[in-house]
């Protein structure tokens, strides 16, 4: 029988909690401890996940081949490093850091000492977009709408880091060239940074991509449409299922009809099981994830692009909330009327 591949979850919050319980499922796989600062929280998943509870990262150390790292994003280059300086290969939740440097310094580091660096943006392994990923030809358009509810989970960066990535990330592996131009709109609605923008990308190759995410929203939508010639395929992200509608010439018409829209068939999984599987047979096989550390800090480079161009175009309204008292977009809040009772 083949050694099991010894892994470690450090971070066991809501998607860590996952992670450990998909590991401890696995068996190649042994799950040798979980690591939270709440000594409580690493307790329960441990006793769920029947392994060993830690609050410090760094007793894994000797211990573990390999480490889920599902942290706060301001500790992911702190974290990621000590596991790369000691010969650990690192599934690191998206983002992969806070900064280009950090994320450079990771991806240079996992180089240099032979590791595997992959990074979480786990809509890639989506059912719905690799049915997608298999009949793309030629994009020339896309729009990607991610929107959620209000909650406090991720709220700890900018909403283009914390969910606009995902659908940066895709975009940029299915269309292969350059980004010419960045524009977005966006602004802080229930948190000091940005809860929900708008962005506007323009390829090198000259395909376009409108891009909206929003965790203030009051529905939920995951979803993104690819337009190619003669064709264009909606993947519902939710649902993991993917739609073509294509497009016939009808006699003395002069424009093309669509034709009904047909499922396109996927083959079901779970997103987070088939991304730590991916990250799994990396380990064992010495090979090259889905998504590299290379990729995650250019998804990273654009999402922070973003960020600056919703900050230019802040500046405008900035300058108005100035003229009725209001110093700062996240301030208006506090000079919300507060209502008394309830409907």
């Amino acid at each position: 029988m083949a050694q099991k591949i010894r892994v470690g979850v450090v971070g066991v919050g809501y998607l860590g909690r996952f992670h450990a319980q998909k590991y401890a499922a696995m068996d190649d796989v042994s799950l040798v401890g979980v690591v939270d600062t709440d000594l409580a929280r690493a307790t329960l998943i441990a006793e769920e996940t029947c392994t060993q509870a830690f609050t410090d990262y760094t007793a894994l150390a000797g211990k573990v081949d390999a480490v889920s790292i599902v942290t706060p994003t301001k500790c992911h280059f702190q974290v990621g490093r000590f596991f790369l300086e000691n010969n650990i290969d690192v599934m690191m939740e998206k983002p992969i850091t806070k900064t280009l440097e950090e994320a450079d310094t990771l991806v240079a580091l996992a180089e240099e000492k032979g590791c595997i660096l992959q990074v979480g943006l786990l809509e890639r392994f989506n059912p719905g977009f690799r049915a997608a990923e298999q009949r793309l030809s030629l994009p020339i358009f896309i729009e990607a709408k991610r929107l959620g509810t209000f909650n406090m989970r991720g709220t700890d960066v900018d909403v283009a880091l914390d969910l606009m990535i995902h659908d940066l990330d895709i975009i940029l592996s299915i269309i292969k060239s350059p980004v010419t131009s960045v524009c977005a709109v966006g602004a802080p609605v229930l948190t000091p940074l940005n809860d929900i923008i708008n962005a506007h990308l323009i390829f090198a190759n000259g395909c376009t991509a409108n891009i909206t995410a929003s965790r203030v929203s009051n529905i939920v939508e995951r979803k993104m449409s690819i337009y190619q010639p003669g064709e264009c395929l909606t993947v519902d992200f939710g649902s993991r299922q993917c739609y073509s509608t294509q497009y016939i010439e009808r006699e003395n018409e002069v424009f093309p009809y669509p034709q009904q829209v047909k499922y396109v068939r996927s083959t079901p999984g779970d997103s987070i099981q088939l991304e730590l599987l991916d990250f799994i047979r990396c380990v064992k096989e010495r090979c090259q994830p889905t998504v590299t550390g290379s990729q995650g800090r250019e998804s990273l480079a654009i999402a922070l692009e973003v960020v600056a161009a919703v900050e230019k175009s802040n500046v405008t309204i900035l300058e108005n909330l100035k003229k009725v008292g209001i110093h700062s977009l996240p301030s208006f809040l506090h000079a919300l009327p507060k209502r008394e009772g309830s409907d």
